[in-house]
């Protein structure tokens, strides 16, 4: 049986009742034995087996144990790992972990029992030992079974003195000198016993060969300097801490050119070049071996320059070649010293003009000087300031042109808004354009080089708009005539795609009459629905304004008589009455909306009252309307004028509106209208024949 406790926890070994496996026990419960599974405890260790008579249990602080059953024998082995920060901590019955092996037995009240030329102590002494590091019962954490028969201590001089000599003699032959195989076979009576005994002590010296070998340690050298194409010599020193003979050799892949002796370990190698190359080195004994990498730090220094070993300029293979600066000699750069100075550097030419290094240290050239100097014979170089555009020369060009020197010559180019050789510019007539303002709300005054688009009327509630926000209620429906000078077929999505262009939000809809309805032959008659806010002319101004982009060669709006169309939605008896943009519904002097009913009234004597009406509308009502007509046949007769010549600067609105007023209501509050001068079509005047 063997047992080991580390403080937290136990863990039991026993040879198996039946067959030659182990029985495994953590604090006391059976643990079963099955071949790579892991069983963790709950106390930071776990423990594996890799065959039935084969576990090792690990704790967490690195500390493990293997134990194994000898092959055909009821034997168990074991053997404990410890990490190496237990160095020098370590003692009890496996000895003093040291680096120093005279002082294994060191007893619990600090004694030595020194041992010459590592040769173990008597028996005697051992078993002293043994008793020193003895844990009292009260305090051993370690329970058994007691044995069926008391164990004695029995030494090995008393079971000499048992038998002849000549038996002792035949027990050493039989056990190859062994006395522990003698003193296991005298105590138990089997041969057997005693060559398992003889087996397991050659197993052990094995082992202890194994683990108590150190390997050679190099010391030196840490750092190897090397120069692309010069021979590197140096010699790789270590030392073995048993004494043991060493020999050096070197892994593959191994630098190109580099060698190792395998006696004396000088080294000698010739770098190629900086590219990355792994040096590593085995120093062996007999048993054991070390690997050794040391720092290459390799100069590629050109043209004179010194190597500077403390200058690390690249780091490859995690920090084992380095590839140094270089100290460059005067006219000379570069990382390898492999380039001569730059001198462009220093800017020895004019600013903004490039530098060009040549081949030679120090020497230069310069390209061409702006286009606005001259160099007087050091190109580049030098350059002064020759501007033909300013003092003391007089502008060359004309006032509403830009001038551009170049060297000893200049150039004029006319300024935007503005057409000609830049000698001659005349102002570009940007309203000509309909893109020059955005749509009809906007009237387009030209100015040198640029227009202004004056927003023809504005609500007083959008003031930074021009009529974008919302419109008032209701609408105006116009009648519009227009003379298409091509097929006309498409005249209605072509008059639709105008209005949405000129007035966007104020216009809604457009709709074209049957052809019976024509009033002009060969003209396209259309309705069209406008906010309450625009009026006929407005409209009328605008088709006129952009005739000549789609082939219109008359244009007429007026007001639609809903009243005379029949397209009044009056229910009878209630009158119709039109008003400008729509109509109304009149029942008794009072206007109605189209939901609701017309009733005349009906009292007693009725209809005397009827009569009376009428007889009162004939009597005053006819002879008032033809005062009117001869009122308006006057007006008519006074104001016909014949235009013939140039047509007059027209008028602005405010102007116009006192002699010829548009039935719109100026008054409305929800609008504000701006003084402007409007082209206005006059009645029998095409759009091509007015004057702007």
């Amino acid at each position: 049986m063997a047992a080991f406790h580390q403080g937290i926890g136990k863990i039991e070994w026993r040879c198996a009742e039946k067959g030659d496996g182990l029985q495994v026990f953590v604090d006391n419960v059976e643990v079963p034995v099955t071949v790579g599974v892991v069983h963790t405890a709950a106390k930071d260790f776990a423990v594996r087996c890799v065959s039935v008579s084969r576990c090792a249990a690990v704790y967490a602080g690195g500390l493990h144990v293997v134990a194994w059953r000898i092959a055909g024998h009821n034997q168990l082995a074991a053997m404990v790992g410890l990490p190496h920060t237990f160095f020098n901590r370590t003692v009890g019955l496996m000895g003093l972990w040291s680096s120093n092996r005279s002082d294994d037995f060191l007893m619990s009240d600090g004694k030595l029992l020194p041992s010459v030329d590592l040769t173990p102590p008597s028996e005697e002494r051992l078993h002293y030992f043994g008793l020193s590091w003895a844990v009292p019962v009260p305090e051993s954490l370690l329970f058994s079974p007691p044995p069926l028969v008391p164990l004695k201590h029995v030494s090995a001089e008393h079971l000499l003195e048992r038998v002849s000599p000549a038996e002792v003699e035949e027990l050493r032959r039989t056990c190859k000198g062994s006395m522990v195989c003698v003193h296991d076979t005298l105590a138990s009576g089997s041969s057997d016993m005693g060559l398992q005994s003889l087996d397991a002590e050659k197993q052990f010296q094995n082992l202890a060969l194994i683990y108590g070998n150190m390997p050679p340690i190099v010391t030196e050298p840490t750092v190897i300097h090397g120069k692309v194409n010069s021979t590197v010599n140096t010699k790789i020193a270590a030392q073995d801490p048993n004494g043991d003979p060493i020999t050096y050799s070197m892994l593959y892949p191994r630098p190109a050119g580099a060698s190792i002796g395998s006696g004396d370990g000088y080294l000698t190698w010739t770098p190629l070049s900086t590219q990355p190359v792994q040096l590593t080195i085995r120093v062996s004994d007999k048993l054991s071996s070390s690997l050794f990498s040391p720092i290459l730090r390799v100069c590629s220094c050109l043209n004179g320059g010194t190597c500077q070993y403390d200058s690390i300029a690249e780091n490859h293979q995690q920090g084992k070649f380095q590839v140094v600066g270089c100290l460059c000699p005067k006219g000379f750069s570069g990382k390898f010293c492999g380039n001569t100075s730059d001198i462009c550097q220093g800017k020895p030419c004019f600013r903004g003009v490039k530098c060009q290094s040549k081949t030679e240290p120090d020497q230069f050239t310069c390209g061409e000087c702006p286009e606005s100097t001259v160099s007087n014979g050091k190109q580049g170089y030098k350059c002064f300031e020759h501007d033909m555009c300013i003092h003391p020369y007089p502008f060359p060009c004309h006032k509403d042109a830009d001038c551009h020197s170049t060297k000893q010559n200049y150039t004029c180019t006319c300024k935007p808004g503005f057409a000609g050789n830049g000698h001659n510019c005349t102002d570009i007539d940007e309203c000509a354009e309909l893109s020059s303002c955005p749509n009809a709300k906007f009237e387009c005054k030209n100015k040198p080089g640029s227009v202004d688009c004056l927003c023809r009327y504005k609500d007083t509630k959008d003031t930074d708009g021009c009529g974008d926000s919302a419109n008032p209620p209701g609408s105006n429906l116009f009648n519009v005539s227009v003379n298409w000078k091509k097929d006309e077929s498409d005249g209605l999505d072509q008059l639709v795609d105008i209005m949405m262009m000129g007035f966007q939000n104020k216009f809604y809809n457009a709709s074209k009459k049957e052809p019976g309805q024509s009033s002009k032959p060969g003209s396209g008659e259309y309705r069209i629905n406008m906010s309450s806010d625009t009026p006929h002319w407005y409209i009328r101004d605008y088709l006129a304004r952009v005739s000549g982009h789609y082939d219109i060669s008359g244009i007429e709006v007026d007001d639609l008589d809903e009243c005379k169309a029949k397209e009044a939605l009056c229910v009878s008896p209630a009158l119709c009455a039109n008003t400008y943009g729509g109509y109304r519904c009149v029942c008794n002097g009072t206007d109605l909306d189209e939901t609701q009913s017309c009733v005349l009234g009906r009292g007693k004597g009725g209809d005397v009252e009827l009569d009376l009406v009428l007889g009162l509308v004939l009597g005053i009502g006819i002879p008032l309307l033809l005062l009117l007509l001869l009122a308006a046949l006057a007006c008519f007769c006074c104001c016909k004028k014949t235009v013939t010549g140039d047509l007059p600067h027209l008028l602005p609105d405010h102007i116009q509106e006192q002699h010829n007023p548009p039935p719109f209501n100026y008054s409305d509050p929800a609008l504000q209208y701006m003084t402007h001068c409007s082209p206005r079509i006059i009645d029998n005047i095409t759009p091509r024949q007015r004057l702007r």
